[in-house]
């Protein structure tokens, strides 16, 4: 009952040194298989994964020679992954415990389930709810990615029933469900996998995840195991002094997603939705202006995204 631990590696030497160090000293080798892919990282992350290689035989490699999508790379890593069980996985993940052999354990008694994580807890010791989310929708965008946001942001009422799942009870101590979890760890069976498409590569950023659980969901549940917890640094690739690009790809993923999984007229809603919602932040930062307040990093956001 092997496990593909596969991780997409991208100029994070030290954190994918401190992932793998956790998982060794938590997990029983004999049970898991790591699958390392270098997205042609320029730091040291090559010499560092060779040196995994020659010292645990367990772990494999493949070495990008250009830069490719999240969801392309995880796919590459699958064609040579072995496993009855696939576990996509960032390099910032900590281990703190043992986790596969009662994910598995769990997988293999439920076979509604199509998927499974533990909690994912951040550096700071709390539960990272935003990373539960509810899948897309026309809503979700005007009340929490629009010119709205800060009118609707701070109702617990829509937030949940548009935006997270802020009814997950992480002190229950058993099997929750939910829409979706995140590939920062994600376990699912191999067959489970495949059946769902794998990874959709036409996803260069953003949406990866939610397009896999909304899949896996069409016909399996997907689980949060409350009594199991792991730590996730959160965003170490993305680091960035001047990330106003991020926004950008955000929105151009939500609308690849709607095309894929809905309506067109939905689609079409959305595109226009975006059209005027940026140019309405356009226009009311040239008023900003005039008095001195405008917003420089907000304007490169939404010229970008436009």
């Amino acid at each position: 009952m092997t496990v593909s631990v596969i991780i997409v590696n991208y100029n994070t030497a030290k954190i994918l040194k401190d992932c793998l160090i956790s998982l060794y000293k938590f997990e029983n080798p004999y049970e898991f298989e790591v699958i390392i892919i270098d997205n042609n990282s320029t730091d040291d992350s090559k010499n560092l994964i060779k040196e995994f290689c020659l010292k645990y035989k367990e772990v494999k490699a493949i070495y990008l020679n250009e830069k490719v999508s999240f969801s392309e790379a995880n796919n590459k890593g699958f064609e040579i992954s072995t496993g009855e069980y696939i576990l996509i996985m960032n390099p910032d993940i900590i281990f703190t415990e043992s986790l596969l052999i009662k994910l598995t354990a769990f997988m293999e008694k439920e076979n509604s389930t199509g998927a499974v994580c533990p909690l994912l807890i951040g550096t700071d010791g709390k539960f990272q709810r935003r990373y539960f989310q509810r899948f897309p929708s026309l809503l979700q965008f005007i009340l929490f990615y629009s010119v709205f946001a800060k009118i609707f942001e701070k109702s617990d009422y829509l937030s949940n029933k548009y935006l997270q799942n802020n009814e997950l009870n992480t002190e229950s101590g058993r099997v929750e469900f939910t829409e979706q979890i995140p590939c920062a760890f994600l376990l699912t069976k191999r067959k489970i996998f495949e059946e769902s498409g794998k990874m959709d590569a036409g996803y260069k950023l953003f949406f990866e995840d939610v397009d896999l659980c909304f899949q896996i969901s069409k016909n399996y549940k997907i689980a949060v195991d409350t009594d199991l917890r792991i730590t996730h640094l959160g965003g170490s690739s993305f680091k960035t002094s001047d990330d106003h690009w991020l926004h950008g790809r955000f929105i151009m993923s939500m609308i690849n997603f709607f095309e894929k999984n809905y309506s067109g007229v939905r689609t079409f809603i959305l595109k226009k939705l975006v059209l005027l919602n940026s140019y309405f932040v356009l226009f009311i930062e040239k008023i900003n202006r005039i008095f001195g307040k405008e917003d420089e990093y907000r304007l490169r956001k939404h010229r970008y995204l436009l």
